[in-house]
Parts: structure tokens; sequence; C-alpha cells
């Protein structure tokens, strides 16, 4: 009787499999395109309009980013020093991701995305949990496992947002000519893990001829109405109230792009840097989608609620770390009680009664507490002057965003026609 559970279940033990080093040049090669993926998809988030496909790029900027501390994490693990596992193993590699930053548009960021760069990642994975001892080199095998299956979750939704811009011929032939350009690349690199002959003839960038620079103009689509800003109430008029605080919510997409360029723009941090802004740029756009999911169990259309601008005034007036110190000191101001993120989530509990929104300012609550506690320690190792110093070019991020804020009238918001009823 065969016993599947001999060797704890796992496959290619008697396979001689991959050396070591075998194994940590090719995860060397998974760790930085996972690392690239991050950036090249939180980069083009500020570019793209597309409401749906901004809010995936956001998701999968993240998990790319955790994909590759997964991958540098183990590096050390097989004799590579931790100094070499958090750079780029090759200049070739490095020339198609810095040519993918160009993607003109929406057609070509997904066409890169979806037909060249994650099916790569997965072939090239699963070739290695194919080959690998399974037994041996366990430990590799068990993110893979965990990393598989998120990429290919991701892909599906990719194609599918895919199918969906890439809608007419023209556009076909866009994506194509994109497709063929950063296939081209890729083979002649040796594809993701290294395994193919490194062409350098064929390895010429056609428009990354110098490093790809973010657009500093906001795009949008016409999922929501767009206002500068909405009006604020007090408690007492409890409907109003939660209605403002659905919208604060939405709006909260354009910090998730204020943290892109932050992500993109300021080079030369430790990795963890990246992946802590990796992970924050995802916690707002999540408390974007809050809103707009509230706003859809409220109205059943999530168009009705409008999305605030004014926080686009002032987003690309500041560098990025004055523009990170600013938001520290909006986050930390939030943790005040009373008002703050606790009097937030209270009041939908006790006052507004709210279920959906009751959840979702209670998991708000903790991101922003977690984002505080991300900013001190990373503004501690970014910034050179004192905490008195820090302070100071905080507030005056803080007085540029009240000034911008106050340059137009505020917007109504829906009515919810009593579907906020508050205590019965």
């Amino acid at each position: 009787m065969k016993r599947s559970y001999r060797y704890a279940g796992l496959q290619n033990a008697k396979q001689e499999g991959f050396s070591v080093d075998q194994c940590a040049a090719r995860l060397h090669r998974f760790a930085y395109a996972a690392e690239r993926l991050m950036f090249l998809q939180a980069a083009h988030i500020i570019s793209t309009p597309e409401r749906d496909v901004k809010v995936l790029l956001a998701r999968l900027q993240y998990e790319d980013s955790q994909h590759a501390s997964q991958f540098k994490a183990r590096l050390p693990e097989l004799r590579v020093s931790k100094t070499k596992a958090y750079q780029a193993p090759d200049a070739a590699l490095q020339v198609v991701f810095d040519e993918a930053m160009y993607a003109a548009n929406t057609v070509e960021l997904l066409a890169g995305l979806t037909k060249v760069f994650k099916p790569a990642l997965l072939e090239a994975y699963q070739r290695y949990v194919n080959k690998t001892n399974g037994l041996a080199d366990y430990p590799t095998v068990r993110i893979l496992k965990t990393v598989i299956a998120e990429v290919e979750d991701g892909l599906h939704l990719l194609e599918t947002a895919y199918h969906a811009v890439v809608d007419t011929p023209e556009k076909e032939v866009e994506s194509e000519a994109w497709i063929g350009t950063l296939r081209n690349l890729l083979a002649a690199a040796g594809g993701i893990d290294g395994i193919g002959e490194v062409n350098l003839n064929a390895l010429q960038p056609i428009r990354a001829a110098t490093p790809y620079l973010i657009p500093k103009q906001l795009t949008r689509d016409d999922t929501f109405p767009r206002v500068w800003d909405i009006i604020h109430v007090d408690n007492e008029r409890v409907e109003e109230r939660v209605m403002q605080m659905i919208a604060t919510r939405l709006g909260e997409t354009t910090i998730a792009e204020a943290l892109g360029f932050v992500l993109y723009e300021m080079k030369d941090q430790p990795w963890e840097f990246y992946a802590d802004i990796s992970r924050h740029l995802w916690d707002e756009m999540r408390h974007s989608v809050f809103g707009e999911a509230a706003a859809e169990a409220i109205f059943d259309e999530r168009s009705v609620m409008p999305i605030r601008d004014w926080e686009a005034a002032y987003l690309f007036k500041m560098s990025p770390l004055e523009l990170y110190a600013m938001l520290f000191g909006v986050e930390a101001g939030l943790m005040k009680y009373p008002p703050g993120k606790r009097e937030e989530f209270e009041f939908c509990r006790d006052a507004a009664c709210h279920r959906l929104m009751t959840t979702l300012q209670d998991f708000d609550w903790a991101d922003e507490v977690l984002h505080v506690h991300i900013a001190r320690r990373r503004l501690k190792e970014w910034f050179d002057g004192s905490p008195e110093e820090l302070q100071v070019l905080g507030q005056k991020g803080l007085d540029f965003r009240a000034k911008a804020r106050a340059l137009h009238p505020q917007s109504p918001l829906p009515d919810a026609g009593g579907k906020i009823r508050g205590p019965q």
C-alpha cells in the first residue's frame, strides 16, 4: 500500500533537483521581477483613468510587494548575502522592466501585465516547483504555492479587465505591438528565471532612454461625479453625517495615488520602506472602496456618490518627503479621541446603527493606527533633521492642504431618503 503521507507528503523527494546556487539564482530573479511589478503598477495608478483598473492595480502592486519580500527573505537562507539579495540580479532584466514602465496608456499597461509578465511568472514559478527537490527545498516550494495561487487569481482578474478595456480593433493592434516589444525584450534577457539565452544585441530599449517619470496629473473616468469638496455636518444630523463619512472614504483614492507617487519617486530607500508604503497605498485604496461599497449598499448604484477632487490641488506641488510628512500629520491627528477614528466607529455603531459602515470604520480605524506606526518608523529613518524640524515640515504641508481645500465651495451630498435610520 502506497502511503501518500510518506516524506511528509512532499513531492520530488528522490529527484536530484536544483543545487542551492541554482535555486538562489532563480529566486533572485523572481524577487526582482515581483519588485519591479510592484513599482510598475503603483506608478501607473495615477495615470490610469479607469476606476476599477485603478483599484485592481493597487491590490496587485501590494501582492507583488509581498511576494518580493518572501523571496528576499528566503535568499539569505540559501547562502546569499542580504546586500546581494536586495540588488538587481543583472542589467538585462532591468532593461525589460525599465521599458515596461513606459506603457503609454491602460491598453499597453494591461497588455504587458496580462499577456507578458504575469503568464511568464506563472510559467517560471511552476517550472521551479516541478524541477526542484521538494524535500530539500521545501521552504521555497511552500512560498511558491501561495504565490502561484495569488498570481493565478490576479491574472484572471487582469484578463477580465483586459477584455473590457481592449474593446476595439485599433486597441488590439496597439496591444499586440506592445506585447511583441516586451516579449522580445524578456526573451533577450533570458526570461524571468534566466534559463534562456541572453541576446544583448536584441536587448535594446525603445522608449526607456531616461528614467520614467510619473505624469503629474490625476486622471479619472466618469464612474463617479466629481466635486471639489463635500459639505461637513455635525453628528446630530445622523443621515447626512454618514453620507459625509462615505464620501470621505471614497475620496481616499487620491491618498492612494499620492502614496504611489511617494513609492515610486523616493529613490534609494531600504526595501522595507517600499514594502510598507505599498501596504499603506493598498489600504487607502481599500478605504476608497469602503465608500464605494457603502454607497452601492444604500443606493443600489455606486455612481450616486460624488468623488472629491480638492486634494489633487496640492498633490504634485510637494516633494515626496513633504507629502508623506503631511499625510503622517493628518493620520496622527485622527488618533485623537474625541473626535478621530474611534469616534467615527462609535458613531456608526451607536448613532447611525449602520452595520456595514460600522464594520468598515472599525477596520479603517485599525488600518490608520498601523499607518501612523509605519510613518513614525519610516520618517525617523528617512528624515535627517530633528523631530521638531519634522513637525514643522508636516505642519507646512497641513497649512498648504487647508489653503487648497478652501479654494472652492463645498457641495451637498445625495439624500439617503431615510435609509439610515439610527436607533429605533
